[in-house]
């Protein structure tokens, strides 16, 4: 287990440091300039803001995250539709005021589910994503070990190649 997991760092870090090292990144058809984009870039280092594909903050309501903005995954991602209404219902059960334990580790398992879509897509780019969830999932079921090595893994991963961690899923 503890092989097969160094291994997938060692491919994702090999995969992202492609990915983030080319200058050449197309952007997604039809993708609007006047999006905010992220840009994830290591302390010192220059990037044009064209580089990066824009990402919309649209994702969650005011609700959710006591008014900052969040980013989803850029256009051109999974979609994650379906998804996000099931974490919206779930997330509505988890914080009502007589929220049963069981409401809560729906959540954390919406939220999951979600993540692992982020985490399994081939696409480095969608990791911060991936890792929102995973520190939402544990918000929710801080017992969830899936989610609690994921996101160390993604972290040791932006760790390694020296970049900033993503904070997304912090807020409160």
């Amino acid at each position: 287990m503890r092989s097969t997991s160094l291994l997938l760092a060692i491919i994702s870090v090999a995969l992202l440091s492609a990915r983030c090292g080319s200058s050449e990144q197309s952007k997604p058809a039809g993708a609007a300039e006047a999006l905010p984009t992220a840009t994830v870039k290591a302390p010192g280092q220059s990037q044009p803001a064209g580089d990066q594909p824009p990402v919309s903050v649209a994702h969650d309501t005011p609700s959710q995250t006591s008014g900052a903005t969040t980013q989803t995954a850029p256009s051109g991602g999974p979609d994650t539709s379906a998804l996000d209404k099931k974490i919206e219902q779930a997330e509505a059960k988890a914080k009502a005021p007589k929220a049963s334990d069981a409401d809560k580790r729906a959540a954390s398992a919406a939220y999951l589910e979600r993540a692992n879509v982020f985490y399994n897509a081939g696409q480095p780019m969608l990791y911060k994503f991936a890792l929102r969830d995973f520190r939402r999932a544990l918000r929710y079921d801080p017992t969830n070990t899936e989610a609690r090595e994921k996101q160390d893994q993604i972290v040791a991963i932006y760790q390694q190649m020296g970049r900033p961690v993503p904070d997304l899923g912090n807020e409160p």
